[in-house]
């Protein structure tokens, strides 16, 4: 027989939980992504996160087996990231029927006023999708698909196949034109306490390059630039950030905040100056992406989630994912 129980975190740093013990069921899980570490989710939770934290450890025999990265707003249940996170899951292994079924029946008796689940970017790789489906069946709620993405993103095994994308004519041709009337220097930068210094300096160019069009950067709300200041802080030595400068005559042109994590490189928050949009700085900085993705043995150019053109030109491989909502009969 086995005993199955539930336990609710004291946050982040409960002491009984530290992030050692987060990472290795991480890494258990279906879904071993960057938004789903320690440090990723508590800068979420401690700059945009609202409402209450519920980090439910699911526990086997008393040892603790699965954690629900939770939290409650109005009476809906999300996972912590939602709407920030591109990937999202529980951690560790939810197989067991009874332990899944428990996780989410502690959750909804701490929320008084319960309304729903609500589980945004599940890939379709993991196997929670089928499980939640099972355990709604189990627990009396209706289970529904309430979204689908894709996510394109580009293969990069193959060496040579790699360096080919990076020879397609309209990046050259980009890049070639920075080159010839003046000096391009491209800065990647890995250290938080690097990247630090850089941060306004992106910040108000996203600002512009967004001004033109119908939607406005991020950037305008201060709780979006404590969150990347504060992730870049709190990550500064796990050695998955990413952050890219380019400058053409001393100028920046271009920036990317991004993450190298376990061989999938995220093109994370890109940005460029408007004024020299016709020459395509976007584009050097993908091919410069490109070049750091390959250097540094990435298998993989994760586009997250949308079927930009730019995206799918590039693309080997579109995976997808789906948001799942379970709700009261």
């Amino acid at each position: 027989m086995t005993s199955v129980k539930t336990r609710v975190l004291r946050g982040f740093d409960d002491p009984a939980f530290g992030p050692e013990r987060w990472e290795e069921l991480l890494r258990a899980g279906d879904t071993d992504v960057v938004f789903l570490t320690w440090h990723w989710q508590r800068s979420w939770w401690e700059t945009l996160g609202r409402g209450e934290l519920l980090l439910i450890a699911g526990e086997r025999n008393g040892q603790v087996v699965a954690l629900a990265p939770f939290y409650a707003d109005s009476g809906m249940i999300f996972f912590v990231g939602s709407g920030k996170a591109t990937y999202m899951d529980f951690l560790g292994v939810i197989g067991e029927a009874e332990l899944l079924d428990v996780i989410l029946e502690t959750a909804r008796s701490l929320v008084p006023d319960f309304v729903g689940f609500r589980f945004y970017g599940v890939l379709d790789s993991s196997r929670t999708g089928k499980r939640l489906k099972e355990a709604a069946d189990r627990l009396g709620l209706e289970y529904f698909e309430e979204a689908l993405w894709p996510a394109p993103e580009v293969g990069l095994a193959q060496r040579e196949t790699a360096l080919a994308a990076t020879r397609k004519k309209s990046l050259v041709r980009h890049e070639h034109f920075f080159r010839r009337e003046g000096s391009l220097e491209v800065h990647h930068l890995r250290h938080g306490e690097a990247i630090v210094p850089h941060l306004e300096e992106f910040f108000e160019q996203h600002i512009s390059r967004w001004e033109v069009t119908s939607y406005p950067s991020l950037f305008h709300e201060q709780a979006e630039r404590e969150f990347y200041e504060r992730l870049t802080r709190v990550a500064a030595n796990t050695g998955w950030l990413r952050f890219t400068r380019l400058d053409w005559n001393r100028r920046p042109i271009a920036f990317h905040f991004g993450y190298s994590y376990r061989g999938r490189y995220h093109w994370h928050k890109p940005s460029f100056v408007i004024d020299l949009a016709r020459r395509s700085p976007g584009e050097v900085l993908l091919r410069q992406l490109l070049f750091a993705t390959i250097e540094e043995g990435a298998s993989v150019l994760d586009f997250g989630m949308g079927d930009e053109a730019f995206k799918l030109r590039f693309a080997t491989h579109v995976k997808y994912m789906r948001t799942w909502g379970l709700y009261p009969n």
